[in-house]
């Protein structure tokens, strides 16, 4: 057996060669295939979540835009109103739009983003509640009165969504689901109960009545 060997050995050698580039090769292309695979995956997710945060922010942006109503000469400031709240239809439209985005959005949000939109959810529940007795006409005369609430509330909820493309787009790490997605209670109650709608409920209240 020596003896072959030592006649052999360069042929033996070779298959060895052979056979150890083989098998590199193959682990090789099997690792390749696996992290292109793997890219492919990933790619998706964050098309995902780029989608789900672009949402957000065309939802922020709609809350943001104004229309103006009709003022008196002397007024020292255009009055504006909401233009989701220029009719209850228009409204009611709107929410329908917001409840649904949220729900095709919400599980590929970072939890930052996933607390803003809860807590405007949370302000448009409590608006709808509020309007649901109101004219169509009175709609325009309470946005101007809560104007600021949809300022403050679409800029937070755009700068949360903004945040995952500073801080998260590139990083291959989803959120955890066990985070709570909203903020605790008092903190909710707290930011409520300094919003203009709830400042200024016993007007808003006399002009759905």
């Amino acid at each position: 057996m020596d003896e072959f060997l030592l006649k052999n050995s360069s042929a033996v050698f070779g298959l060895l060669g052979a056979f150890l580039g083989g098998a590199l090769s193959f682990f090789a292309s099997w690792t390749i295939k696996n992290r292109e695979y793997a890219l492919q995956i990933w790619g998706k997710v964050i098309d995902k979540r780029i989608k789900s945060h672009e949402n957000i922010i065309k939802l922020a942006l709609n809350m943001r835009l104004m229309i103006p109503l009709e003022h008196k000469e002397s007024d020292d400031e255009l009055p504006r109103t909401p233009k989701i709240l220029a009719s209850k239809a228009v409204f009611h439209e709107f929410f329908s739009d917001f409840a649904s985005l949220s729900q095709q959005s919400s599980t590929w949000l970072t939890t930052a983003c996933k607390r803003e939109l809860n807590f405007a959810q949370d302000y448009l529940v409590t608006l709808n509640q509020y309007l649901s007795s109101a004219d169509t006409k009175k709609f325009p005369v309470i946005g101007n009165l809560i104007r600021q609430d949809f300022i403050d509330i679409s800029s937070e909820l755009e700068k949360s969504a903004f945040s995952f493309f500073e801080n998260f787009m590139t990083k291959r790490k989803l959120n955890n689901l066990s985070d709570w997605h909203k903020y605790l209670p008092h903190e909710t109650n707290s930011r409520l109960s300094r919003t203009a709608l709830l400042l200024n409920l016993v007007k808003i209240k006399s002009l759905c009545s």
